[in-house]
Parts: C-alpha cells; structure tokens; sequence
C-alpha cells in the first residue's frame, strides 16, 4: 500500500527549508525546558499547538515533534549532571548517570545518554513505520486479563531492582503501594488514606514526588557540607572543572557505545512494546527496561555508575516516542497526554484518526512519519552543542549551583500544576527519600510500584467485574499465559541464582 507520489510530496515538505528550521526551534526549546526540573515538555506543546490555526501543517508538526523529542530527551541532562531528573521519564537515569558524574564521568554519561536516546528514538519510529498496523492490531488485544500479567511482570521486576536485599526492595514497593493508593479510588470514587486533608483528593502527583525523593535528598546532604564542612564543597567542583578540560579524553569511544547493546536493545525493545500500549509510558518503561537490563548486566558497577545502565534507560525512555503514534493512528486511542496534544493538532487539520486514516490520508501520514525521522540527527545535533555547556555547570561553586537549584526546584514543581500544596509534597517526598538513603532503601521499587499499582489495580478489578470473581479468567488467553510463565520463570531463575551466590560466598 506504499504511494511514490505521496512519499515524493511528503519529501518535498519535509526537506524544505521552513520545516527543518521550526523541527530544529523545537528540538531547541523542548532540550532546554525539559532540562528544568518540574517543567514537563508537554507544558510547550500545549503552548505551540494553537499555531495550528495559523501555521501550515508541516510547520505546526515539526514545532510539537522537535518539542517532544527534545524534551524527552532534555530530561536526562540534570539527571545525570545534578542527580535531579528534569521529566519523569529521566528519573531511572538518576542512578547511573549521576554516579558517573560524581567519579568525573559526566561527559561519558551525557554523551551516552544523548546517543542511547537517539538509539531507541530512531528504533521505535522505524517500528512504527513499518510494522505500525500489526503492531496496533495486536495492543487491543490486551484486555484486563493480559494487562494484569504485563503489571504483575513488571512489579516482579522489584525483585530484580533489588538484588543486594529483596527485604528492602520490597518494603520500598510496598511504599510506593501506598502513595498511590491516596486519594479517590479508581472504581467507586470513595476517598482513600486522604486523612481529611482536601489537597490529598486527587493523590500524589508524579512530578513533585519525583522532585522530592531525587532532588531534596542531594540538596539537604549538599547545603549539610557547605555549612559544616565548607572545606571540602569545593573539592567535587574542582575535580568536574578539571574533567570538563578533557572533554577529548573523556568523551565516550564506539567502543563503549557498542558495549552497550545489551541495554540498548533491551530499552529500545520495551520502550517499543510498552509504549504502544495505552497507559504506561516513558517512566515505567525506563525503569523496566532498566530494572530488565541489570539482569543481564556482567557490569558490577551496574546501578552504582555504569554506562548500560544509562543507556537501557535512556532508550526505553525515548523509544516511547515514535510508539506513542502507534494506538493513535491505527485506532484513533490516545494513550498519553503528549498523544492527545498530537491528536488534538491532527484533528484541527480536519484528520479524522482511525484505521482508515493512512489510506485517506496517505501523504500527510508520510509527513508525519519524516518528521518524526528528521528530528532524530537535530536532537543529536541540538544535544552534542550543549553537551559541552551543561557538562561545565558541575563546575560552578557548590555555594551557586545548589542554593540555585533548590529555587529551580520550588518553582519548577509549582510551575507543574501551579498547587501550592505540591511544594509541601515534595519537600514531604524529600524528607522521605533522605530517610530511604539513611536506611539504604532503593528509590526505584518505589517509584516502579507507585506508577504501576494504578494499573494494576484497575485492570486487576476490571478483570474480577467481567469475569463476576472468578480468578481463572486471568489465566484464559495464551498472551496473558506466557506473561505468566515468563514471570514464574524469571522469579526461579533469580531465586536460583540468589542461592548459587550464598553459597559460592558461604552465607
């Protein structure tokens, strides 16, 4: 069903010099503004897309899809630079990356983050190129029963998250258990563990609790050495200053890139997958993809500052980028807030979505699918320019930067939703996140179950209201079969290998 002439004319628009200007301006604004803690990249989307009644199409298009990519990938630079993701998705970047910083490994780790997030950006628009039909005729298919084993899969991956100590990886779940279980309940609306406090109706928002529990931690433990122990603030400057002049010594070979195939097949596979499903997104699927790959990890640095890590979480992150397209251009299901924006600006073009919309609509689906392929070598293009600038700011004096930015932090977090009462939840979420690193309770089981439990729980009940309580009917499809058995096997095989370690130690 491929058309020359529209591919020509789609081409034609594409390559023209107006549109590779506004993809390049969006690119620009989306790295910058999802750099800023609290500012999600959807805030400039959903500024550019009343351009739509005045711009050409091309024009518009090129805005939101330089603006999405951008900002998705915008998010991992104070991830890795200062430990504070600047959107949800960054946040299982965290770990690795700002631990690559702290040992004067932030151009590696920048680097890494800017090609893995390229990788799997690239990966999932291929995808939904070419196979985006029966990839959008089989996500359907998962109907409660298929999503409750794809959750439980991915809740089991707290194991994984934890194999130092499965105790505190659990415990740290059961956290997130209850931080998203506040608020009004999903299917009768009742309030839950609100505690009579009105603010806490509509639960814990994403942003603020990830501001909290990545940011406030560092600043506390940061402003806690300027003020007792001035003598040594300086001294993480200093050595980023020092690093930052050999950027050519630092910067990362093709041999480590290649090195990292494991993580990046992994991320750019499940960001794939997961982002064409309807719900998860870009968080769940860095922090799968990330949890997946460390399974498969022989780096024992992984988790602690290695550069797979980056980039199994940088790939699943943005590899959700072209699959977000998938649902919506096949069925016309927006499956995100960031494919509603898009959804939005297509029907103002009077583009009905659906399955037929590729047919009727054939040259300004190809527009559309350039787009978001031009976008990819300006995101590079963008990223390495400012590289070099960010990867200096860790060099700016301790008393500036972090004082600078908790401020960022305030008002970003504010800037989200403009609720007061969210810079109460981050700073509660920080107060909790500063305890989890004095008792060494892993963040990332954690944020894993908070963003799943909601899944879980509604598909799970969903399930039980068609099935009227019978149990079984999880167990009725052969998708939600081989979820399940991969997920039996997984736990055996790491409880195997658990035990092979004991004992090779002698425990």
């Amino acid at each position: 069903m491929f058309d020359m002439a529209a591919m020509l004319e789609a081409f034609q628009v594409v390559f023209a010099l107006d549109t590779v200007l506004f993809i390049f301006i969006g690119v620009a604004i989306g790295v910058s503004v999802g750099a800023i803690p609290g500012l999600a990249h959807n805030l400039p989307m959903a500024l550019v897309l009343p351009m739509a009644f005045f711009l050409p199409f091309h024009q518009t298009m090129g805005l939101l899809v330089g603006t999405y990519k951008g900002g998705t990938y915008g998010g991992s630079i104070t991830a890795i630079s200062f430990g504070t993701p600047g959107t949800p998705g960054a946040a299982a970047t965290v770990a690795d990356g700002y631990a690559l910083s702290r040992k004067g490994k932030g151009i590696k780790a920048l680097l890494m983050g800017l090609y893995a997030s390229v990788t799997g950006d690239m990966f999932s628009d291929l995808v939904l190129i070419f196979v985006a039909v029966p990839i959008g005729l089989f996500a359907p298919r998962f109907g409660p029963a298929e999503l409750t084993a794809l959750y439980f899969l991915s809740l089991s991956l707290v194991v994984v998250f934890s194999t130092e100590d499965p105790g505190r990886g659990i415990l740290s779940a059961g956290l997130g258990f209850f931080l998203a279980s506040i608020g009004r309940d999903i299917i009768t609306g009742s309030l839950r563990f609100t505690f009579g406090m009105r603010q806490l109706e509509a639960g814990i928002p994403l942003v603020p609790l990830l501001m909290g529990l990545f940011a406030m931690p560092e600043i506390i433990n940061q402003i806690h050495v300027l003020l007792t122990k001035p003598e040594l603030a300086g001294k993480f400057g200093e050595k980023a200053a020092q690093m930052a002049k050999k950027t050519k010594e630092q910067g990362l070979s093709l041999k480590e890139f290649l090195g990292c195939w494991r993580g990046l097949a992994i991320g750019s596979i499940f960001g794939t997958f997961l982002g064409a499903l309807p719900g998860p997104g870009a968080t769940l699927a860095a922090y799968t993809a990330h949890s997946t790959t460390q399974r498969f990890s022989k780096d024992p640095d992984y988790g602690k500052g290695a550069l797979e890590g980056v980039a199994a979480a940088e790939a699943g992150n943005n590899a959700t980028c072209g699959a977000t397209f998938i649902p919506l251009l096949t069925f016309g299901i927006p499956g995100s807030s960031i494919a509603a924006l898009f959804m939005a600006a297509l029907m103002m073009e009077g583009i009905p979505l659906g399955p037929r919309v590729i047919v009727d609509h054939t040259a300004t689906i190809y527009i559309l699918f350039l787009l978001l392929l031009m976008a990819n070598p300006l995101n590079l293009l963008v990223g390495r320019l400012l590289i070099p600038v960010y990867s200096r700011l860790a060099a700016m004096p301790a008393h500036i930067v972090w004082p600078v930015i908790a401020v960022i932090l305030v008002l970003g977090t504010y800037a989200y939703s403009t609720r007061p009462f969210d810079i109460v939840i981050a700073i509660a979420a920080g107060i909790l996140g500063y305890f989890m690193t004095w008792y060494k309770l892993p963040v990332g089981p954690l944020i894993l179950a908070y963003l799943v439990a909601p899944l879980f729980e509604a598909s799970l009940r969903r399930g039980l209201i068609l099935s009227r309580g019978d149990w079984l009917y999880f167990l009725g499809s052969p998708i939600s079969q081989t979820i399940w058995a991969i997920t039996v096997i997984s736990v055996i095989f790491f409880l195997r290998g658990r035990k092979k370690a004991e004992i090779a130690t002698g425990e």
